[in-house]
């Protein structure tokens, strides 16, 4: 079952600049919005996501899931190429919190 038809909404932030990050949505074709140009350390301090510092600053994979009330109902932080959350395991999570 896709997000969208689950109601999911998605939205997406990165530490490119905003043309970057325009131009990686047009090859993505994906139906959500991301904003460009965050400030990881502040992201990192705010919510505890880990970033790289250094020459080049970046923020590792952080995904929240939240529910109607803007409460985070799972998380997950990486800070290397796996253990991101997917599209499959943020629906099985909504139908599992609906079902309680």
């Amino acid at each position: 079952m896709p997000l969208k038809a689950s109601d999911i909404k998605v939205v997406a932030g990165s530490v490119d600049p905003v043309d970057k990050v325009a131009k990686l949505l047009e090859s993505l074709y994906v139906g959500f919005g991301m904003w460009g140009e965050l400030d990881a350390p502040t992201v990192s301090a705010d919510t505890g996501a880990p970033y790289q510092d250094g020459d080049k600053i970046f923020l590792h994979g952080t995904g929240w899931l939240l529910n109607p009330d803007g409460e985070i109902v799972q998380s997950l932080y990486s800070t290397g190429p796996i253990g991101r959350l997917t599209a499959s395991d943020i629906v099985r999570k909504v139908l599992f919190e609906k079902a309680r």
